[in-house]
């Protein structure tokens, strides 16, 4: 489908619309509420308002995100601290409070959702954002509610659904490098006894790096295309329906634009050609990448009168080729073209009941499988065959199944305090197979299997207090742990799955009759076990290895707060200050004593300070203004090669927006800007002495203006 195509499918709810006029959307707006206190969460799958959870939790209304231009999670780590993303030539590695993973086809430390789905490969989740109720950002080890690899924490994307009347919204866009965007979405109610809603969204750029070698193409372009289904319906007074389907499909090339640093030697020791600067480099191979996904799920729930039985099913079917440049000497070499597949199934039970008054309490079973299969191929142009060869070829096929049982109660203890007592026991088991080839050197392949199975009991204690209405204050154990697994890169080996155990305390309070919030949280974090992998460049190849570091140590502190002083003005805050330190640790490949690093993708400060002001203009409508400032200060890449190169010293980045809303508020006029001091910042850097010195850059400034409605 051409791009003009997808963009007229994307309006094409609105325009078919008959002619009347619609219901106002009665939908929750969390831009109504200037704090966040009233919104409604399900963090622990259950309703409950963000600021009555006894844990540290950013959330983020989909009108909040949209009306800052926010478009993926990678954007969100500005707006969270604590939580870094790195991005580069197609692998995504998420970081909360310190604890992440630095294996780029391993499980990730961060359990990401959408709509209770859970995501098993972060990039599907990390592409762009469209129609979003909320987003929640839930700090700390989840073991017992979301189980296997939530040891950092959990991100639950929350997609828009279906309003009780008939209803429409959406923009289009414009905006730096020729960027074109369009979201619409339409909500239908059958009856008051649910709806359907669509939508769709589409957004197309030139690219942020420009491709100076003949071969040109679009370099760090938008290309995505994206539409979504997702119906409510009361089947019976007591049995009810929702489902949501999601199709996906992302060419562009977002953070594949790399280029190697002219001060070191690449590929073969060449010195490197490839760059002008970073934003104009000489690639001979342009970057090509294209992901497809298909996201389903449904749910079911009855209500057997005091006991609700829940049945969650998801299915994705996820896909993702791309070809890359991998000399970086700015003349033909080697490229490199990968692929690969996830088809993923989930099936989870909850029974729930009791009464917030005594004891209430939730239980379920779970279980999920998932089949990976991926490929990589290097074409070489190199000694000892100058006219162009397959130098390796390899195939691995993972194969995983988790199977689970949880629960959790809460009982008061008078009318101010509770605590609650929860346990998950998880059972995994993965096994895989592998294939390598160097066809002129091989001529038969060398072939690797393996098999690991995992178990963990994961126990959580919380105590919260109540002292005065709208405060609280709360401690907390957890458990966390993610399962081992094996690597069959370069060498056949396992390793043993990471855990963790997490103690926290916290405060959380909204006062002035609701016109102020502040909360503070200190952590610590026991981390055992965790997998961390060491590469090494050699003269006979590539020496990959994922070992178990003996421990480390985290722990910091969080502060949030929100003021709204006088009409129409908030200013709010969100900072983290976070120490942590590897210990007894030496990596297997370089052999290189590693006890006192901090942990990767970990800046030990960073924080989000912004102010808002919104006010009438008399009769004729109503102005915005929003400014936000945001800060890490300097992190080491996850690649343990060379500790002194692998490193983006901190950054501020700056974020403004203007909105004019036309009276009636149903058309609104909005103008956005990120990153307005054309920061160049690194998202990822690999450094192998004598082959490449690649380094990835975020998005530079970026200026877009749109025009929406909202009937």
């Amino acid at each position: 489908m051409t791009n003009r195509a997808f963009l007229c499918v994307a309006l094409l709810a609105t325009t078919v619309m008959p002619q009347t006029v619609f219901a106002q959307d009665v939908r929750e707006s969390a831009s109504d509420d200037v704090l966040s206190g009233e919104i409604i969460v399900t963090a622990r799958k259950r309703e409950e308002r963000a600021i009555d959870v006894p844990a540290s939790i950013n959330v983020f209304s989909g009108d909040a995100l949209a009306a800052t231009g926010v478009t993926s999670l990678v954007d969100l780590q500005f707006q969270t601290p604590g939580l870094k993303i790195a991005q580069g030539g197609g692998g995504t590695r998420v970081s909360l409070r310190g604890v992440g993973t630095n294996i780029s086809s391993g499980s990730p430390s961060v359990a990401v959702h959408i709509d209770g789905i859970y995501i098993p490969r972060p990039r599907f989740a990390l592409t762009e954002m469209f129609d979003i109720g909320r987003v929640e950002v839930l700090k700390g080890p989840e073991g017992t509610l979301y189980g296997r690899n939530a040891t950092g924490g959990a991100i639950n994307i929350v997609t828009e659904g279906p309003g009780p009347e008939l209803a429409a919204d959406g923009y289009v866009g414009y905006g730096s490098r020729d960027l074109l965007t369009a979201q619409a979405g339409v909500s239908v109610p059958f009856d008051d006894r649910g709806g359907i809603r669509i939508s769709a969204a589409f957004a197309n750029d030139d690219g942020y790096t420009k491709n100076l070698n003949a071969s040109g193409d679009e370099v760090d372009d938008r290309n995505y295309r994206a539409i979504r289904v997702k119906g409510d319906y009361d089947l019976s007074e007591t049995l009810s329906a929702s489902f949501t389907a999601q199709y996906v499909d992302d060419e562009g090339t977002v953070s594949f634009g790399n280029s190697n640093n002219p001060d070191s030697p690449v590929y073969a020791s060449l010195p490197s050609e490839q760059r002008e600067s970073a934003r104009r480099i000489n690639v001979d191979t342009p970057p090509e990448s294209d992901q497809e996904g298909l996201l389903l799920s449904g749910t079911l729930s009855l209500d057997l009168g005091g006991v609700t039985l829940k049945s969650l099913t998801g299915y994705i079917d996820y896909k993702s080729t791309a070809r890359v440049d991998v000399d970086g000497s700015g003349g033909f070499i080697a490229y490199s073209d990968t692929d690969s597949r996830s088809k993923f199934f989930s099936q989870e039970f909850q029974l729930s009941g009791g009464n917030a008054d005594s004891v209430s309490w939730t239980t379920g079973l779970y279980y999920s499988k998932e089949k990976n299969r991926s490929s990589a191929i290097e074409t070489d142009a190199d000694y000892p065959d100058p006219t162009g060869f397959v130098y390796t070829d390899q195939t691995q096929v993972f194969k995983s199944r988790s199977a689970a049982i949880f629960g959790e109660a809460t009982v008061a203890l008078g009318t101010r305090s509770s605590v609650l007592v929860g346990a998950r026991y998880t059972e995994e088991k993965q096994t895989g197979e592998s294939a390598f080839a160097a066809p002129l050197f091989f001529p038969d392949p060398i072939l690797r299997s393996s098999s690991v199975k995992d178990d963990a009991f994961t126990p959580k204690i919380v105590f919260e207090h109540r002292p005065y209405d709208g405060g609280k204050i709360y401690a907390s154990i957890t458990r966390g742990f993610k399962s081992g697994g094996a690597s069959l890169s370069t060498t056949a080996n396992t390793y043993k799955p990471e855990k963790i155990w997490a103690y926290e305390i916290g405060t959380k309070n909204r006062i002035a009759g609701g016109l102020a919030e502040i909360s503070f949280a200190g952590f610590y974090y026991d981390y055992t076990d965790l997998q961390l992998r060491t590469v090494l460049f050699t003269d006979t190849g590539i020496i990959s290895r994922i070992t178990n570091a003996a421990k480390a140590e985290i722990y910091g502190a969080e502060l949030s707060a929100a003021v709204h002083p006088a009409e129409g003005l908030t200013f709010d805050f969100n900072g983290a200050w976070i120490e942590s330190e590897l210990k007894n640790f030496v990596s297997p490949v370089t052999l290189t004593q590693l006890d006192g690093l901090p942990m990767p993708l970990t800046p030990k400060w960073s924080f989000t300070a912004g102010a808002q002001y919104s006010a009438p203009i008399g009769s004729a409508g109503k102005l915005t203004a929003r400014g936000e400032v945001s800060y890490q200060s300097s992190v080491i890449f996850p690649q343990f090669t060379d500790l002194a190169r692998e490193r983006q010293g901190g950054y501020t980045l700056l974020n403004a927006n203007l909105r004019y809303d036309l009276p009636g508020e149903n058309i609104y006029v909005a103008l956005i800007g990120r990153n307005l001091t054309n920061k160049h910042y690194l998202t990822q850097r690999f450094f192998f002495a004598g082959f490449a010195d690649t380094e990835f850059y975020g998005t530079p400034r970026t200026i877009e203006a749109r025009v929406g409605f909202k009937f």
